[in-house]
């Protein structure tokens, strides 16, 4: 009796196999339907470092049910500019190809760097990760750019500057203008490590110029940390901006008197032959015009995805 029914047992076990693999696809997407339909998905109601502008490119969203290519950058950039450390959203049962789609957002290094941009440089990532499971679940983890003890020092730096060089009776340009002469003249660019960057012999980040600590506490600066430095101010001040970039360079778009201008700090502190120190404003607060007039190379940018520039 045991033995037919270890046998009847073997089979139905067989029966099944062959039932699971025959349907596999069916009992997938069947799962995964009614697993989405049930998943509640809302953000933690902190804001760190929060952005309240609206962009042309990706907007803030609440829905995280995902039904189109779209959706999932505005995701990314929500989960990015509450300032969260993982994250995870479904993608809606009648979106057919949102696998395809999420896995050419992931691989496009240059796409998520357009979105880092646009949020706090706290809330930006270094390494950015993603998984994605039969069931349409994806998860987002980021590790930070920027640690505890970095934005304790920055926000110190800052908000010192503020208040001893800031009046309220100013216009928003010269307080842009303050802080713009204010970095030039105390921190220099960092053509060594830059240098090594070109070569990929970049191994030593303790200066961290490629951060806003560079220039504020190390007073030694790349593009990236001119240009982090800036919008961290630029951001206390309410003032709508971001950053663009291009593979080679990246600098501040900053909207103001009703108009986006380029501000590339960079460009403004210069490397000279002699050693001098240099403050310039050629590239301080420009249309678009101006800008490609002075350097349009190290200035291209994909108008793609920085679309207030078309304005």
């Amino acid at each position: 009796m045991k033995k037919i029914f270890k046998t009847l047992s073997s089979f139905v076990l067989c029966c099944l196999f062959i039932l699971v693999f025959t349907y596999k696809q069916d009992i997938v997407e069947f799962v995964m339907k009614n697993y989405n339909q049930q998943a509640v998905v809302s953000l933690p109601s902190e804001k760190y470092y929060h952005n309240d502008y609206n962009f042309m490119f990706v907007k803030e969203t609440d829905d995280f049910h995902v039904k189109s290519r779209q959706d999932i950058l505005n995701v990314i950039y929500t989960f990015l500019n509450h300032g969260l450390d993982e994250f995870t959203f479904y993608c809606d049962k009648d979106y057919k190809n949102c696998q395809q789609d999420f896995e050419n957002i992931s691989h496009d290094k240059f796409l998520l760097s357009v979105i880092n941009n646009l949020v706090s440089p706290y809330n930006s990532y270094e390494k950015v990760y993603f998984t994605y499971n039969n069931f349409g679940e994806i998860k987002i983890k980021i590790d930070k750019l920027y640690s505890k003890e970095d934005i304790s020092k920055v926000e110190s730096v800052i908000n010192e500057f503020i208040a001893n060089n800031v009046k309220d009776n100013m216009s928003l340009r010269d307080k842009i203008k303050v802080f713009h002469d204010y970095i030039v003249n105390t921190s220099s660019y960092d053509k060594e490590r830059a240098t090594k960057i070109e070569e990929n012999k970049d191994d030593d980040v303790s200066n961290q110029s490629h951060k806003a600590t560079g220039p504020l506490i190390n007073k030694m600066a790349l593009c990236s940390g001119y240009s982090d430095a800036m919008k961290i101010y630029l951001d206390k001040l309410n003032i709508p901006n971001y950053k663009v970039s291009n593979s080679n360079h990246i600098w501040n778009l900053v909207y103001l008197d009703g108009k986006w201008l380029h501000l590339d700090i960079t460009w403004d502190d210069p490397v000279t032959n002699t050693g001098a120190n240099l403050l310039l404003h050629k590239f301080f607060l420009i249309s678009t015009d101006d800008l490609m007039k002075l350097d349009s190379s190290s200035h291209d940018y994909d108008d793609n995805y920085y679309l207030e520039i078309k304005k």
